[in-house]
Formats: C-alpha cells, sequence, structure tokens
C-alpha cells in the first residue's frame, strides 16, 4: 500500500468515526498516523478515536441509611 492510499483510508475512517473534523485536520491527523508506523489506517484511525473520547464517570457505591 502507498502513502497516499494509507493516508486516504485513514482520513476516511476519522472522517466516519468523527464527522465534525474538516478535510485539513483529519489529514493533519492522518500524517501524524502513518509516522507511528501502523500496517492498518482504518485501526490506527480506530486507536485514535478510542483514545480522544471521554472516560466515564467512576460509579459511585450508594450507601444505605440506618
Amino acid at each position: 500500500m502507498t502513502r497516499d492510499e494509507w493516508l486516504q483510508q485513514c482520513e476516511d475512517e476519522l472522517k466516519k468515526l468523527r464527522p465534525h473534523l474538516s478535510e485539513r485536520i483529519a489529514t493533519t491527523i492522518a500524517l501524524q498516523l502513518w509516522s507511528t508506523g501502523q500496517d492498518h489506517p482504518r485501526l490506527a484511525a480506530r486507536e485514535y478515536d478510542a483514545k480522544r473520547q471521554p472516560k466515564p464517570a467512576p460509579a459511585t457505591a450508594k450507601r444505605s441509611k440506618k
């Protein structure tokens, strides 16, 4: 797979996962992910998206009233 093909697939996946991204931002992120050496562009985009998701708040235990 050529660099251009890799970048295009990564950009496409980023746009599916984060539709609010502009073309320029998606390209910038794809270029950053390219430098990590990932073999699969779609997997790299999914990992990026997973890291950017907000962490769920920890569950709190309910105390019983006595």
